[in-house]
């Protein structure tokens, strides 16, 4: 049931904490209505980028088994991410420099490492459907937002980088939990940073 007293009264809201700690349903439907509430458009990039979220493991619960989505969460344990980018992100006044210590640091590292993990034949048609449309839209995401907070990089420069980080989700050969958690993963975080813009705008 919502929980109407849990209202925000100071940013960045508890849902947020909630979501980025594990992005159950429940808690992505909270975090929406908490931002709207504090008033950020509909058409911010946080929202857009919370509904993409909210869209793909939704399809993704759809199409796998319940054994999946447990493993699923258990790769989602983003308290290291979570602790490292909530507490920087909203106090980083850099926001191109802490963007790419993010890219280049923790998190293509911490995808690199958990995509590394045992590897399996290609699934069915539906699941890599969805992977190829979630690495499309990563791509794209990325890139916008890299765009924003460092227009110098040398477009080759960011091509090679945003390579890196989505090729794990683009790889039949990688376990469909991992490429889950890594689309989660990047979605979690471009979450964070588009709050942290939209907020200042």
């Amino acid at each position: 049931m919502p929980r109407h007293n849990d209202s925000p009264s100071v940013f960045p809201p508890a849902s947020l904490t909630r979501v980025v700690h594990e992005p159950t349903p429940e808690a992505l439907w909270q975090l929406r209505s908490d931002l709207l509430e504090l008033g950020f458009p509909q058409d911010a990039g946080s929202l857009r980028i919370l509904g993409e979220l909210r869209s793909f493991l939704d399809r993704f619960a759809t199409a796998t088994s319940a054994r999946d989505l447990n493993h699923l969460a258990s790769k989602l344990d983003m308290s290291a991410i979570g602790g490292v980018v909530l507490e920087q992100l909203f106090e980083q006044p850099d926001a191109r420099d802490l963007a790419m210590r993010v890219l280049t640091g923790g998190l293509s590292e911490g995808l690199m490492v958990l995509a590394s993990r045992q590897y399996v034949h290609a699934q069915e048609g539906e699941l890599a459907a969805l992977f190829r449309d979630a690495a499309w839209t990563l791509f794209d995401r990325l890139w916008e937002w890299t765009v924003a907070v460092n227009p110098e990089l040398e477009p080759s420069q960011r091509r090679r980088l945003l390579d890196r980080l989505v090729e794990p989700v683009r790889d039949d050969a990688v376990p469909q939990p991992v490429r889950a958690a890594v689309v989660a993963r990047v979605l979690l975080v471009l979450l964070v940073a588009h709050l942290h813009s939209d907020r200042a705008s």
